[in-house]
């Protein structure tokens, strides 16, 4: 397995360069931190503290639960995965040897996508599992897997053409850092697409551990257009967009078993004639393009 380039990384812990020791081993500049290979992936998680309550969470979670196996039995969610992917897919540049960074990479999807052209890409997720399944499935020279909080994002500046985080945000304690860390190693010229459900209504079980409401989904946040763009920093609106899609009727209704035969332009077609006689959008989209150098 190929480790990122060092001159792409940063200490989580000081926001250095990182050096490689006489043992081959990345770590601080001061030598303090050491951050190991776990089966291929860089663990580049702070090492002076504890991981935070979040970043625990997942590390279990992803454990017992493997997202390329989530909807294998459910064909209208198997349908509604792929448009997902297919939208996310349909707003990369267009242009060859792009970096790209998927955060919370999950199955690894968008490397399957991505690298049969070429281009480079890190699957970075704060679990230590999902990087490593992710590489064992799609193996590449140009495909790197990282262990990271997006808090704490262990890159230089200006570094990845293409940035995904797909159904990320609505889990993060803080949209707003979550976006401003994101957008510091979005390149000039770049993009950076993040998907979340569209102004959905969370729900609360109780949790039998602690006896306090806890969401379902681990989701925080419900996003409108006007929501999300709130998050973006000062100075981004003219770079900023939104969309939405995937229309709610259409996936009650199942008419997968029709739209699974569609093109994704056609698809998308459909699906926006039918947003405009109800409108039911299930996913929202946040597209920014990165700031000339």
């Amino acid at each position: 397995m190929a480790f990122p380039p060092l001159a792409w990384l940063l200490s989580p812990d000081d926001g250095l360069a990182l050096k490689l020791s006489e043992a081959g081993e990345y770590q601080s500049q001061d030598g303090r931190y050491t951050y190991p290979d776990s089966s291929g992936a860089l663990v580049l998680l702070a090492r002076q503290a504890a991981l935070p309550a979040y970043a625990e969470h997942y590390q279990r979670d992803a454990e017992l639960f493997d997202y390329q196996h989530t909807w294998s039995d459910d064909a209208g969610a198997l349908h509604e995965n792929r448009r997902l992917h297919e939208s996310i897919l349909a707003q990369a540049p267009k242009r060859a040897g792009l970096r790209v960074l998927d955060v919370g990479c999950g199955s690894g999807w968008l490397a399957g996508s991505m690298l049969p052209g070429g281009h480079e890409l890190v699957s970075m997720d704060v679990s230590t599992i999902n990087p490593q399944r992710a590489l064992a499935r799609y193996p590449s020279a140009k495909h790197y897997g990282v262990v990271a909080d997006v808090f704490k994002l262990p890159f230089v500046d200006g570094l990845f053409d293409f940035i995904v985080a797909g159904e990320v945000i609505e889990h993060v304690p803080d949209p707003g850092a979550f976006l401003a860390a994101l957008l510091r190693v979005l390149a000039p010229g770049g993009r950076l697409v993040v998907t979340t459900p569209y102004d959905e209504k969370i729900q609360y079980c109780l949790c039998i551990h602690c006896n306090r409401p806890t969401p379902h989904d681990a989701h925080l946040h419900s996003f409108t257009a006007n929501k999300l763009r709130s998050f973006m920093p000062p100075g981004w609106e003219q770079h900023t967009h939104t969309l939405t899609f995937m229309n709610k009727a259409l996936l009650r209704l199942r008419t997968h078993g029709v739209l699974v035969y569609l093109g994704y332009g056609l698809w998308r077609l459909v699906d926006s004639l039918a947003n405009r006689l109800i409108r039911k959008p299930a996913r929202l989209m946040l597209v920014v393009e990165g700031k000339a150098g």
